[in-house]
């Protein structure tokens, strides 16, 4: 009861907290309005006394003409500044432009208020953005926690025994340099592909596959669960990015194109191969591209060695009139 009491003490603690923030913001914003205010009042009342002053001088317009609208500057600025004719044809009274000179400096340093209230709110705005996004990480995290205290153990286990398919596809392309060389044939294309893949079956580690086999002229395998997913990508990349190395020739470059997904005994492999082999032909090379839900899935591990980046969202449909839209990722190491 105690424990639930201070929790509670402790949220309304922070709304408050979170609400004041908010209140500062506002108030900045107000004083800031009327900083702008007064300052493009200053500066157009400051031209109006110097088009008024001029009027006067040039005896345009005579000085009782809308006097009462610049009477209280001149009044003002008459308390320090007092204007004594001499009687000379030329003498001039400088009232009106020093007062429009007052008018102009009190602009400029409104303006000043104005640039530092602005700072102080902004600054106010992000502090209130952050908090809200701490508070939107927390609430996520509780509620990601709480979906994995409500799978049961059975489910967990077999979550993370869920097995998982690895699709290789290589490319072979002869450049152009100093030295000229016969084009492949296909039957040599062939030949250096089926090199490459007994290569690769031959560095790995073959005791936790299940299955392995081709399809459409490309190697498939299916691992036997996500626990050896961190170890199966680390070493299998190293070993492809060896292997271009020695494969590739001065006129001759090799990439590989790889594609994972997720995979359960009650899933159609069929499909299963044929959606990757859609990934592996949008032509992100020398990289491992996984589905979403492979991602989903990798979540759910306690220890985790990669991220998923996103390389957007692409349709995976072999049929033009229906639309199989997925989030593609890419994985990059975290240590």
């Amino acid at each position: 009861m105690a424990t639930a009491s201070s929790a509670k003490a402790k949220k309304t603690k922070k709304v408050v907290k979170q609400a004041k923030v908010r209140k500062t913001a506002g108030i900045y914003t107000m004083l800031k309005n009327v900083l702008k205010w007064l300052q493009a009042f200053s500066g157009t009342y400051a031209f109006l006394n110097i088009v008024y002053w001029f009027g006067i001088i040039t005896k345009i317009f005579d000085k009782t003409f809308l006097s009462f609208l610049f009477a209280p500057a001149w009044s003002f600025v008459g308390k320090f500044y007092v204007y004594n004719s001499s009687g000379a044809k030329d003498d001039l009274d400088f009232t009106g432009l020093v007062a429009a000179i007052i008018l102009i400096v009190m602009a400029i340093i409104l303006k000043s208020l104005c640039e530092y209230v602005t700072d102080l709110e902004e600054a106010a705005k992000i502090k209130d953005e952050k908090r809200q996004e701490r508070a939107n990480k927390k609430m996520q995290a509780k509620e990601n926690g709480t979906l994995k205290q409500r799978l049961s153990k059975t489910e967990a286990q077999k979550v993370l025994n869920c097995q998982f398919i690895f699709l290789l596809d290589i490319s072979i392309k002869q450049t152009t340099g100093f030295i000229q060389e016969e084009p492949l044939s296909p039957e040599e294309i062939a030949k250096i592909k089926n090199n490459f893949y007994n290569s690769i079956l031959n560095n790995i580690n073959m005791n936790h596959i299940n299955q392995k086999g081709y399809y459409r002229k490309k190697l498939f395998l299916i691992y036997k669960n996500m626990n050896y997913f961190d170890e199966f990508v680390f070493y299998t990349k190293e070993t492809l990015n060896a292997l271009l190395h020695e494969f590739s020739r001065p006129t001759m470059r090799i990439d590989f194109y790889v594609a994972l997904c997720e995979y359960r005994l009650t899933d159609n492999l069929k499909n299963r191969l044929e959606n990757l082999d859609t990934i592996d032909k949008l032509g992100l090379k020398n990289d491992f591209v996984c589905t979403s839900s492979l991602r989903e899935l990798y979540e759910l591990l306690p220890k985790k060695q990669f991220e998923f980046i996103s390389r957007g969202v692409y349709n995976l449909s072999k049929n033009l009139n229906v639309a199989i839209n997925e989030e593609i990722y890419s994985l990059r190491s975290t240590v």
